[in-house]
């Protein structure tokens, strides 16, 4: 081996639940104003403040900062950090920027970025970790070669 040290694969969970907290994200930005109003019949009247669409956005973006900078530690794809780049600009620049009527596509724009982003974090990973074992696989193969084909020499004391 070369002597640097690689870290541990990431666990697909992280991916996976990112992705999980990203589409719901943007299923809840997307059908939040059809059911405002049925929240509060329902019991329900907290989910109808602006804390839970923050809830979702901060741990959509700390699991996304999070997931994608362990898994370039591990995979070395530096184009990842593009889905993350991409969907907190949209997602910042709607919540800050944008009126309120174009708010809502762009929020969900960014939050599928999001999510798609993990999902090739994710495939990424899982690519590299194929790639070492084939890789050790082969040194593994080469060694037992070279001591099988070593010529044998006896020492006499």
């Amino acid at each position: 081996m070369n002597g640097k040290s690689v870290p541990a694969a990431p666990h697909s969970w992280l991916d996976s639940f990112g992705t999980t907290v990203s589409i719901a994200c943007a299923i809840q930005c997307t059908f939040f104003p059809l059911i405002v109003s049925v929240l509060p019949l329902l019991g329900l009247d907290f989910l109808a403040g602006d804390g839970i669409e923050r809830v979702f956005l901060g741990t959509s973006v700390i699991l996304a900062v999070s997931s994608f900078s362990w898994g370039f530690r591990y995979h070395r794809q530096l184009y990842i950090f593009l889905f993350l780049i991409s969907g907190l600009g949209l997602i910042l620049f709607s919540r800050v920027w944008v009126k309120e009527n174009f708010e809502q596509p762009l929020v969900v724009s960014g939050a599928l970025l999001l999510a798609s982003g993990h999902l090739l974090n994710r495939r990424l990973c899982r690519l590299c970790a194929h790639c070492k074992t084939v890789d050790e696989n082969v040194e593994s193969h080469a060694k037992n070669l070279a001591e099988k084909t070593a010529p044998k020499i006896a020492i006499r004391s």
